[in-house]
């Protein structure tokens, strides 16, 4: 129990503070460090069995904006609301693709999959089901429906990109371990593989981008390498003068990254995973598709964090530069508008499109109880008391 009084409250307050500063002095040092080696070929610099994750030379390159007039590009969000009664949970669900075809003197003509606003989908399980179970299941049941609105809405509708709010394939989280669940989580895992397919067979290029990003792949990699590029690069030996193994084990990519990209520059490409046999998301996957997801980062304005972009590649192991090179103009031209706010301008009409709303579950819940009566399994759990 935190203890209130005053003089106590200051101090933590003041001991918090002062260690939120001294890791930050770190991570701008260790940045502002390796900035004076954003030039160097590193990678050539180890042995390249212990860079295989890592595709490019450099540890980031310069992006430049595209035209967009003549493109159509799509992305598609999902919006959930869910709620847990005595004997049943419910939950709305809605995905929605938006579409902005880019004609001449900045005109966008707007579309929208299925339909603007479509009506939520209403789920209901009654399984016994724990806290913890229910929310796996409500997030595969929201992928079911992004997935399937991204592969219908490509059916339909000619595009250059289709961006994924979030990332290019399920997330550890995602991967129930009650038996249960473990066939939709099957069915999911199929959907991407579809969407893949789909993807690939129309020359569209697919890309998932996630804002504010907990990953530590970048970083994870500078922590392997870092001991071996001090003894090769001389810019680095500042690196001894404090403890930067620790500011790196207490770091994200986007904290780092931040401070070391500029506006308009992007990170090396990298393979999803250092080891996909050891993620079990990508190891569900057939191979064809696992080998085909790479990622990296690009900062498109000065004052958000940087975007994690993921995208499928048209070969398993390699880099396809000129791909890579339109996909990190594409979303730096579709995400720079705003110098606080960077993330596709598309993107962001589907997330506004397909948001719900606690009244909208209200509306449901209602009706539902007009038809049963309030019965014991619809009675709505009080917590705290």
């Amino acid at each position: 129990m935190v203890d209130l009084r005053p003089w106590v409250l200051e101090s933590h307050i003041s001991q918090i503070a002062s260690e939120i500063q001294e890791m930050e002095k770190g991570r701008k040092r260790l940045a502002d460090t390796f900035r004076r080696i954003k030039e160097k070929s590193i990678f050539d610099l180890v042995p390249r069995d212990g860079v295989l994750d890592v595709f490019e030379k450099k540890l980031a390159y310069p992006v430049s904006p595209t035209k967009l007039e003549g493109l159509k590009v799509a992305a598609v969000d999902g919006g959930m609301i869910s709620r847990t009664l005595h004997g049943v949970d419910l939950m709305l669900i809605r995905a929605v693709a938006a579409i902005f075809a880019y004609g001449s003197e900045g005109r966008v003509q707007v579309e929208y999959f299925p339909k603007e606003y479509p009506p939520p989908a209403i789920v209901s399980n009654l399984e016994p089901l724990s806290r913890s179970d229910f929310e796996v299941s409500a997030s595969l049941e929201r992928l079911l429906a992004e997935i399937k609105v991204a592969v219908d809405c490509q059916m339909r509708h000619p595009m250059d990109i289709l961006i994924l709010d979030g990332a290019i394939l399920p997330l550890a989280s995602d991967r129930p371990s009650s038996s249960l669940l473990f066939k939709k989580y099957e069915n999911v895992v199929k959907s991407y593989e579809k969407l893949y397919k789909v993807s690939s067979d129309n020359g569209i290029l697919l890309v998932g981008v996630v804002k504010d990003s907990r990953s530590t792949r970048f970083i994870q990699i500078l922590s392997r390498l870092a001991p071996l590029f001090i003894d090769k690069v001389e810019e680095l030996k500042d690196l001894l003068s404090f403890d930067y193994r620790r500011v790196i084990q207490r770091s994200r990519d986007t904290e780092f990254l931040y401070r070391f990209l500029n506006v308009g520059e992007r990170t090396t490409v990298l393979k999803y995973v250092e080891n996909s046999e050891k993620y079990a998301p990508l190891k569900d996957l057939r191979p064809e598709w696992a080998e085909r997801l790479n990622i990296f980062y690009l900062k498109p304005v000065e004052l958000d964090t940087p975007l994690r972009i993921e995208y499928l590649s048209n070969e398993s192991n390699t880099l396809n530069l000129k791909i890579v090179q339109k996909i990190a103009s594409l979303i730096y031209s579709l995400s720079r508008h705003h110098a606080e706010f960077g993330l596709p301008s598309v993107q962001v009409e589907a997330h506004y499109q397909a948001k719900l709303l606690e009244t909208d579950l209200d509306f449901i819940y209602d009706q539902i109880i007009q038809k049963t009566g309030l019965i014991p399994s619809l009675m709505k759990k009080t917590y705290g008391l």
